[in-house]
């Protein structure tokens, strides 16, 4: 029984033990390691329910798109911004899939790109002023991590971006993350969507699961070494050797015990 306990702690401890294999990124496909295939890549995000936009209008006669353009929008410091104040001189998608612009009334937005709206509004505003360019900007542009890499909420520079920028941008992961295991949880207009990837293969690049899209929650579970509080080789066996050197000692301890309670049971009584 003892061989066994020890055997035990011995193989726990050297399983726990973390190694390059499961830490580093970009490796080559392999038994234990999957191969995703190359996907359309990049897809700009389609506007959703709820979002919230900067809209702003330029021209080489400022009078004419003036009234369209709220003075206290450049108070807000980045138009883009998305803080309760800002929200003030922001559109709303809303329910319906509209956002409210003055003078213009409802404006369907529910499934396009910034881009596309962006074209629409100038096509829009070709009678108002003959010089005109558009600016539209997601406002809610920011991606949440939870799990074993902490809570953080990552503003995004731009909307296209990959998992790799997102880490770096969070301070990577720890040693103790499960990268076998990421998960992306996305709100669609389908509903919930939750996907999980290796980021340790190199194939990940352009597959589905390379770009980012804004509002997205990335989830990261811890791995089997969590549970013991080890990851490398010294703590390994200094754990190990702590645990046996106490095993052993309480064996012989209870052995003395046992033979003292045996040398008094064989003692001749007077």
């Amino acid at each position: 029984m003892n061989k066994y306990l020890l055997l035990s702690i011995i193989i726990i401890a050297f399983y726990s033990c973390m190694s390059t294999r499961e830490i580093n990124y970009f490796q080559k496909p392999a038994e234990d390691i999957p191969n995703y295939a190359d996907t359309v890549g990049y897809q700009e995000y389609k506007l959703q329910r709820g979002d919230y936009l900067s809209i702003r209008l330029y021209s080489v006669r400022p009078e004419d798109v003036e009234l369209y353009n709220d003075r206290n929008q450049n108070n807000t410091g980045d138009n883009a911004s998305d803080n309760s104040y800002a929200r003030l001189y922001l559109y709303l998608v809303e329910e319906d899939g509209n956002i409210d612009y003055p003078y213009l009334g409802k404006i369907e937005v529910l499934g396009k790109s910034t881009r596309e709206l962006k074209y629409d509004l100038e096509d829009k505003f070709k009678e108002v002023a003959k010089y005109c360019s558009v600016d539209v900007r997601l406002a809610n542009k920011t991606i949440s991590i939870i799990g074993e890499s902490g809570s953080k909420r990552i503003n995004l520079p731009t909307e296209k971006i990959t998992i790799f920028q997102v880490l770096a941008m969070s301070g990577d992961l720890t040693e103790y993350s499960d990268r076998t295991k990421i998960k992306i949880v996305r709100q669609t207009e389908n509903g919930t969507v939750v996907k999980d990837f290796d980021v340790r293969t190199k194939t990940i690049i352009n597959s589905e699961f390379y770009y980012l899209q804004p509002n997205d929650v990335v989830y990261v579970q811890h791995n089997f070494a969590k549970y013991f509080g080890v990851n490398k080789f010294t703590s390994v066996m200094s754990a190990t050797f702590a645990t046996v050197s106490f095993g052993m000692m309480l064996y012989s301890v209870s052995d003395r015990v046992k033979k003292g309670i045996d040398s008094g049971k064989n003692k001749p009584i007077d």
